[in-house]
């Protein structure tokens, strides 16, 4: 059984950690590469399933919608940098 729980956590670190590099890497390309490059296109399907929840939620407070930053994008990255440092502590 321990050795179950350690496979899905490391499944899961590793799943967190491509899309934070994904996140990170689409942030960047948002600032130097056209919406139709594939690699941005690639990066935002693989992140906006995660962010979309957040926006959903965020999106209650119209006080954020003035802020010039993507605030569910910050909070989502966060949010996963979190539980990706917590998930190994609960293994």
């Amino acid at each position: 059984m321990h050795v179950f729980a350690l496979l899905i956590s490391r499944t899961v670190l590793a799943a967190l950690g491509i899309i934070e590099i994904c996140m990170l890497l689409r942030a960047i390309l948002s600032f130097f590469v056209d919406q139709e490059s594939v690699l941005l296109t690639f990066c935002i399907a693989v992140t906006e399933p995660v962010i979309l929840p957040f926006r959903a939620m965020l999106s209650r407070f119209e006080s954020l919608e003035r802020i010039p930053f993507d605030i569910p994008f910050l909070v989502t990255y966060v949010a996963l940098a979190i539980l990706g440092g917590l998930l190994p502590v609960v293994t």
